[in-house]
Formats: C-alpha cells, structure tokens, sequence
C-alpha cells in the first residue's frame, strides 16, 4: 500500500510534501476541500492529470485535517495505490430516490458482497437524512462489513455541500467505495469527550430530527433551566450543551443542537430523536474533547498487532471545532501522539460522522465525535 499526500492552498497552489512518484498507479484519490474551493473545475483537472487511472473522489468540508494541521478554505488531498486489494465506487443522486433509506439500499445492492471487507461512505450533508441513510446501510450490508464515513459540509453554512466521483462535485451526491480483500486491515474508533449532567429523562414528544417534550415538558424551557446564564447566548451556545442519545443496548450517541424555536418551543437537531427514547444533557469539557480523540485512536488500534496504520483517515464534527477554536489541532496532534510519525494523515470536518461504536459492528450516525479509520495492507 503506498499513499502520496498533498494539498492544495492559495498562498502555495499544490504542493506534494513527499512524493511517492504513484501517478499513474494510483487506484483511489480523496481529496477534502473548502466549500468555495472543492468545485472549482480547475482542481478536479490537476487531479485527474496527475492521477490519470485513479477514482477521485472529492467533496466539501469545514474544515481540512492534513497531517497534524487543520486548515480551512484549502484542499487536503491522498492518492492511494493497493497491492492486494480491489475496489468498487458508486456514486447516487438522493434526487432519485423517495428517501435517503431507499437510496441506501440501492447502494448496498450495488455491491457483490463476496470477499467485501470494507465501505467508506462520503455523503452529502445537507439533503441526505443522516439517520435513514445508516439504517439502510445497516439492514442491507453483511454483518461483517465495516461501514465508516461522514457527511460533507460547507464552513457551518447548513445550505448545501458537494459531493463527486470522477467529476466536479455537486449537490446531493452519496459516494460509496466498497474494499475487497482480507490482506486490507481496516479498523475503527469513535469518541467523543462531553460530560453528561443533569437526570437521564425521555422523549414524550418528537418528529424525526425536532424535539417538543421530555418528560411531558416543553423541552426547550428545560433545557434553557440548565443552561442558566448561558441560555441568553442561544442558539450559539448549543454547541457547548449537546444531547446524549441513549440506545436500548445501553451505547449512546451525541446529537448536535442546529436550531431553536422559540415560537413552537421545539429544538431541532443534526439526527433523529425517537419518541420514548432516554437522553440526557452534556456540556462541553475542552480537556476531554481533545482526549476523546486520543481514546478514538487507541480503540482503533485494538487488533491491529503487527500491523501498524499506513494511513489515518479522521473525521470529526463541526461542532467540535466551533467549541476547539483555536485549540482544534491538539485533538488532530493527540491521534498522531497515538499512530507515530510513519502514517499518513488526512481528513476533513464534517455534518456527521459515520463510525460503529467500538464495541459494535454496525455503524451509527454520530455528532460531536472524533471518528477514525485506520487502513494496513498486508
């Protein structure tokens, strides 16, 4: 396996840091990019001319993740050359179907799923139903399939991100590369890092992504009760004051607040709420953010043994990044503190992230979580 980095900024134009001399190698290029930068037809050119037998896939980010620097307005970029493992891309249009769960199955259907090790999904974030799309992947891919990914972005705008394979990214894309082959060691971790606070309460009132009650209360003057002082910087300060989602097995999941209401009392958040479901509130605890990024690296070198990454894909949320500010790069330096200097790195910030949980096999939507693949070839 071998993997060339470079990246792309306005001051530098494109630059290649250690070239691996793998142009016309190259199976696979991911290239992460800012929402005013990664549909530009110009870049999509200088990959295609540099990678000329390569898949490129690209899509929009809020952020650029390149080795141990996080960059915003550029365009991060891998091409990577296997020795033993094959691929297979398909890209779909959510236009075309009812909804994000029957755009999913025809993805998943998509694959011949003898010897399929790995799907890394890149989604876009604004018109795909984060939620829908992972339950289709997980009623439709074998069990033994590792599903990882997230959702594209555009800089914290919520209007539209790009997605694209083999051509300029666009609007409502979902791209799926499915990985065959045991000689690929592909491994996972997901983390997050937010204090819980408060009691454990239930929704009694929800549609999809909206929450109205918990515990047949309005949930909004709830939740401004525990913000306090805070509750005068909303819609803003949700960011520091997510929801912990607790699934039935006992596993939780962060969701994002994006917006309040204040005529309907009602929140809505980046993933569904199911009615009855227990949540509880969190609140932002910077020191731990940057260790639950940490603690998603060590989860995902579990197994890993003699087999060392070759390259580190993350995928972390916007909102972390919003809270991190200024301290974003030292969740990004902590997973490097984790892999050593031998991996290349690579990834972007995103509307959602797609990981399973590290003691599960299928995948969740996540918010607020640092999310890693690790990739080895025998």
């Amino acid at each position: 396996m071998k993997v060339e980095q470079s990246y792309w900024t306005h001051k530098n134009g494109w630059i290649i840091p250690t070239p691996k001399n793998i142009h016309n190698e190259a199976q696979f290029v991911l290239a992460f990019g800012g929402i005013d930068q990664i549909h530009n037809p110009e870049h999509y050119a200088y990959l295609k001319k540099q990678y000329p037998n390569a898949n490129i896939v690209m899509n929009s980010t809020a952020g650029e993740i390149m080795d141990q620097n996080v960059m915003d307005d550029s365009i991060s970029c891998v091409a990577i050359c296997y020795k033993k493992t094959e691929l297979q891309f398909v890209e779909l249009a959510i236009q075309d179907f009812e909804d994000s769960y029957s755009c999913a199955t025809s993805l998943c259907e998509s694959f011949p799923t003898k010897n399929l090790n790995h799907v890394l999904i890149i989604s876009d974030g604004s018109l795909v139903n984060g939620d829908l799309l992972v339950k289709g992947l997980n009623d439709h891919f074998p069990k033994n399939v590792i599903v990882t990914g997230g959702l594209a972005a555009d800089a914290g705008r919520f209007s539209k991100t790009y997605v694209g394979l083999n051509a300029v990214p666009t609007p409502g894309k979902i791209v799926a590369i499915g990985h065959y082959g045991n000689n690929l060691k592909v491994h996972h971790g997901s983390k997050g890092g937010w204090d819980e606070f408060g009691p454990i309460r239930t929704v009694t009132k929800s549609e999809g992504n909206i929450l109205y009650e918990l515990d047949g209360k309005n949930a909004l003057d709830l939740y401004k009760k525990y913000l306090g002082d805070k509750a005068k910087e909303l819609p803003g300060a949700a960011l520091l004051f997510p929801l912990s989602l607790i699934d039935t097995d006992g596993s939780k999941l962060v969701r994002t607040i994006l917006a309040i209401d204040e005529e309907s009392g009602s929140m809505t958040f980046a993933g569904d709420l199911p009615q009855d479901a227990q949540v509880r509130f969190m609140m932002a605890n910077f020191d731990r953010l940057i260790d639950g990024a940490a603690m998603a690296a060590e989860s995902s070198f579990v197994g890993i043994n003699s087999h060392e990454p070759e390259y580190v894909l993350m995928i972390s949320c916007i909102g972390r990044k919003i809270v991190l500010d200024q301290r974003i790069e030292e969740e990004v330096e902590s997973v490097k503190d984790v892999f050593g200097e031998n991996a290349v790195y690579s990834g972007f910030y995103s509307n959602g992230e797609i990981s399973p949980g590290n003691d599960a096999m299928k995948c969740s939507l996540h918010n607020q979580t640092m999310t890693i693949t690790t990739y080895s070839e025998n």
